[in-house]
């Protein structure tokens, strides 16, 4: 598809099981306050939707920081924790949605982020802008 937002997107490859792609070490760090909300865009493949896919962040020390949405077959850190946090079922297919996770679900509150990875089982999702959503943003 279409990138969301601006010029480029990142795209999965088109793989069965497991696959990701990630970054840590960013210079361009993120400061995560009380009551924000961490974001990503997104589109399934409607041809070949994944089973689920999942959003981590990197806080300089560890990886523990997760939300996925649909099957929970991803066994990365404890379920229902700040580590694998159930976020709801797959967003639709075919058109660009906005998954959001309450930073406070994912350990993230008062936290710097430095790094990002995008996970899937099967399929092919395609991810464009991702952030912070701050808690003042609507006052």
């Amino acid at each position: 598809p279409s990138p969301h937002s601006g010029t480029r997107a990142h795209q999965s490859s088109l793989a069965p099981g497991l696959h990701e792609h990630w970054f840590t070490g960013a210079s361009a760090t993120l400061a995560i306050g009380p009551g924000d909300s961490l974001f990503a865009w997104v589109h399934l493949d409607p041809k070949n939707p994944p089973t689920e896919i999942m959003l981590m962040w990197h806080d300089g020390t560890s990886w523990e920081h997760r939300a996925y949405w649909g099957a929970n077959t991803i066994t990365y850190g404890k379920d229902n924790s700040a580590g694998r946090y159930p976020a709801g079922p797959l967003p639709p297919v075919g058109r660009w949605v906005q998954l959001s996770v309450p930073a406070r679900a994912v350990g993230l509150e008062g936290a710097t982020v430095n790094g990002m990875g995008f996970s899937q089982v099967g399929g092919r999702a395609t991810w464009d802008t991702a952030g912070r959503a701050t808690a003042s943003a609507g006052k």
